[in-house]
């Protein structure tokens, strides 16, 4: 009797450890499947809110995204609805309207909203931080096969919150840090257009 207990003893072990290093595997394969379609998803509208600290401001914005392929149409209002900026990107060419209308152009997205209102905002990596994609960037996975964080470069991304969309799970709460600068993005509504 006990070797038989022994031998189901050590049966239920290898299942067990089975198990366990089944698990990583199965996510991994779960996430690749979501990253190819999140990937895919490249027309797409939100909108939502922003908070912005520097060691020497702290601001905040109504945020309205339009995605199409790679161009893209930026918003940035006050919360009382004022112009800041409006930034798009079309053929390749970036061109920035400040608050008195005035546009002005570049190669560099970045360095053009920093040059005129002095916030840093991470423009070129967000179209794909914003769905929960990494880029080519270093991260770490929820249990459920969403993104916990992205580190790129000088940017560090913590998602705080997901939520079910037309069959995607997407971010709807995004902290940045980097360039000395925090940034909070809470995405109040996503408009997916396929």
């Amino acid at each position: 009797m006990t070797l038989f207990l022994r031998i189901f003893t050590f049966g239920c072990l290898l299942l067990l450890a089975g198990c366990t290093t089944t698990q990583p595997q199965r996510d991994q394969v779960n996430w690749q499947k979501e990253r190819t379609r999140l990937e895919q998803l490249s027309h797409w509208q939100l909108s939502g809110k922003m908070a912005i600290i520097t060691a020497q401001q702290k601001g905040s914005a109504r945020v309205n995204w339009q995605q199409n392929g790679d161009d893209y149409r930026l918003n940035l209002t006050s919360l009382i609805g004022t112009h800041i900026l409006e930034l798009s990107r079309s053929k390749g060419e970036i061109t920035l309207i400040d608050n008195e209308g005035n546009p002005h152009q570049s190669q560099d997205a970045e360095a053009l909203i920093y040059q005129l209102i002095g916030w840093n905002i991470p423009v070129q990596g967000l179209p794909e931080w914003i769905k929960g994609l990494p880029g080519k960037a270093e991260f770490e996975l929820n249990s459920d096969s969403s993104l916990a964080s992205v580190r790129d470069g000088q940017w560090q991304i913590v998602y705080g919150d997901y939520r079910d969309q037309d069959g995607y799970r997407l971010p709807h709460l995004l902290t940045m840090t980097g360039q000395g600068s925090r940034l909070k993005l809470q995405i109040n509504q996503w408009t997916l257009v396929r």
